[in-house]
């Protein structure tokens, strides 16, 4: 099979179009007042699937309720998100797009710190709207770098200080939280359609450290009741309170989940066995945190942190979404140590469950976009922005390929985003969220392939069987769950290639288990494409697929469009904690940058490699830990 793909990235915080000529002129896209609810179904109603089904989406999405994806020239509210999540044509501040295939689920999660000052910014006749801050922001006249600069300087305090300039009176700009914090609720709520289009409310709770790190979360609601006032980094003084707060102010009916992204901009501080302030965490923290913070982002535009080359635990595909090196002796930002890396962070949580008979690093994987161009989901292939064509592919080469940014660094390393994938038995938020709770989830560097992975007493020929899903889910458990540690299990892995993207290359197992109080890590190949056999070491021979860099043709007629095999570990011991999870291997195709560089016609970018293997991550399942 030959296929060729153009791919337009969604450009985060980096293109700057024109600003509003006059500063009183406020797009009607970003006041977005919620829409009239569509007509819908009730959860009852909806069509149930006992089996679960794949259902993708993305859980990090800013828009221009966010103040730096506003200081970025983006004017489209949460309106203009959903109808773009849910495919329809919508003008982005880079031109008019439209995604080939509509997500099943979303959240706009804007920056909470922002609610105080953000909308009455925008909105005509709010006290704060002819302020000159307000209006400066309004005409574009604030420089999007300076002004994250400035949030970055505030935003180290702890709490994080507000806008003295517009945060004069303290408990104004708590009723301009709250009242924002209602528009969100009520945007969401009128977009969600059981059955065909689940809309989560949510927000990101944005801590900063030194050097642009980041210390974030996205909050995740399971339906309507939420909390009153979006708990953010200028409301607490480090992580315990955050859980803390978040925890007591999330009474039933309201259930919420977290989601630590971006783990390698956090300087290995996310995971450290104390908070950020140097304080014990208690086992009433931990089993606060166990609770509620349940998913890893594992891949987004930022980069990916499952592992990195030369750090902890690591191995030779680890070289994907790597922003940044490893940090050397004396190096405590701008650089990656083992508590920022996925793989590393599960092993801990290993140790401690050791330790304290509690593991609060048992998390399951998603992926999402973290887009500030209010364009949910886009991951790939979308109708070409008219804004590029109006100006050019060596304009739109020059920006993306060679800019630096302040927070982000080099552009051309980013990645394209990833999405959120759950098993599911319906599109409803109880449904969606219920399966992000129980970590029943997988994360995509950006397409839909499908990956299914159970552990338990299941028979050695699953994959022969009329209905193996339905044994798996009979004698066994899913991913994302606990295993005691009895007999030695058998798994079962199962996967879909995306019939948009690549064929599929392998499916490899990773092993992450204690020993002697030693962590320790074993990766094996356990399906191979093409009637390969993995070789004696645990690894498929390499993929004969290949890819034209000149024309990003892709000839991988050797791939598979589905892999499934059952295994044991051959090493398995009752007595010893461990995890599994899987990757699957997508064949490798070209690099964005090669896209971009040849729509140009220009050289190739020195230090990214032309092609990729894109790829999906299982939640893993936990034998003989505590649960």
């Amino acid at each position: 099979m030959k296929t060729t793909r153009t791919i337009f990235i969604s450009a985060v915080l980096i293109i700057t179009v024109s600003a509003c000529d006059d500063p009183d002129d406020v797009p009607a896209e970003h006041i977005s007042a919620p829409v009239t609810p569509v007509a819908t179904k009730s959860d009852a109603e909806v069509e149930r699937h006992p089996q679960r089904i794949a259902l993708y989406g993305d859980l990090h999405v800013h828009t221009s309720w966010s103040v730096d994806a506003y200081a970025g020239n983006n004017r489209l509210g949460p309106n203009g998100a959903y109808e773009f999540a849910r495919g329809e044509r919508v003008e982005l501040p880079t031109g008019e797009a439209q995604l080939k295939t509509p997500l099943d689920f979303v959240a706009i999660t804007d920056h909470a710190e922002g609610f105080t000052t953000q909308m009455v910014c925008t909105t005509p006749g709010a006290p704060e709207f002819d302020l000159p801050q307000c209006r400066s922001s309004r005409a574009g006249e604030m420089d999007q770098q300076e002004l994250l600069k400035v949030a970055f300087e505030r935003g180290l305090t702890r709490p994080a200080t507000r806008d003295p300039n517009l945060c004069k009176d303290e408990a104004h700009c708590l009723e301009n939280a709250r009242a924002a914090w209602q528009l969100v609720q009520d945007t969401a709520n009128a977009y969600n359609d059981p059955g065909k289009f689940t809309t989560l409310i949510g927000y990101e709770f944005s801590s900063l450290l030194p050097d642009y790190g980041m210390l974030h979360r996205n909050v995740i609601f399971r339906g309507s009741d939420v909390i009153p006032h979006a708990i953010s980094a200028q409301d607490v003084a480090n992580q315990r309170e955050f859980f803390s707060e978040l925890d007591a102010n999330c009474e039933e009916p309201c259930r919420v989940l977290t989601i630590p992204h971006n783990t390698n901009f956090s300087w290995g501080v996310t995971f450290t066995r104390t908070d950020e302030d140097g304080a014990a965490y208690t086992a009433e923290d931990l089993e606060r945190r166990t609770r509620i913070d349940r998913l890893f982002e594992i891949t987004q535009q930022k980069g990916a942190s499952e592992c990195t080359l030369g750090v902890g635990a690591t191995d030779e595909d680890c070289d994907f979404g790597n922003l940044f090196p490893a940090c050397e002796d004396d190096q405590h930002t701008r650089c990656i140590k083992p508590q920022s890396m996925y793989r590393d962070v599960l092993l801990d949580g290993l140790a401690l469950g050791e330790e304290q008979n509690i593991n609060p690093n048992k998390l399951g994987a998603i992926g999402s976009t973290d887009t500030h161009q209010s364009d949910p989901g886009n991951t790939r292939s979308i109708i070409p922005s008219s804004f590029a064509q109006a100006e050019g592919w060596s304009f739109f080469t020059n920006r993306i390929l060679e800019t630096d940014h302040v927070v982000v660094g080099h552009v051309r390393k980013f990645l394209m985003g990833g999405l959120a994938a759950v098993w599911a038995e319906a599109n409803t938020r109880a449904d969606v969220f219920d399966a992000l709770q129980r970590r029943e989830a997988f994360a995509t560097s950006g397409s839909r392939l499908q990956i299914r992975f159970f552990g338990g007493d299941l028979p050695a020929e699953l994959s022969s069987e009329a209905d193996p899903v339905a044994t798996a889910y009979t004698r066994g458990v899913p991913m994302g769950s606990d295993l005691p540690a009895t007999t030695s299990p058998t798994f079962w892995v199962w996967a879909a290639q995306d019939p948009l993207e690549a064929s599929l290359d392998r499916i490899q197992v990773v092993k992450g288990w204690i020993e002697d109080g030693e962590t320790h890590q074993k990766l094996w190949d356990v399906a191979c494409s093409g009637g390969r056999e993995p070789h004696a070491n645990g690894k498929c021979p390499a993929t004969p697929a290949s890819v034209d860099i000149t024309t990003c043709e892709v000839d991988d007629a050797s791939g598979a469009a589905e892999l499934q095999a059952t295994f044991s570990d051959p090493d398995f011991s009752r007595e010893t904690p461990a995890f599994y999870y899987v990757r699957v291997f997508e064949n490798p195709t070209c690099h964005w940058t090669t896209h971009f560089a040849n729509a140009a016609d220009v050289d190739l970018p020195t230090d990214i490699p032309p092609v990729t293997q894109q790829r999906g991550w299982s939640s893993p399942i936990w034998v003989g830990s505590p649960e």
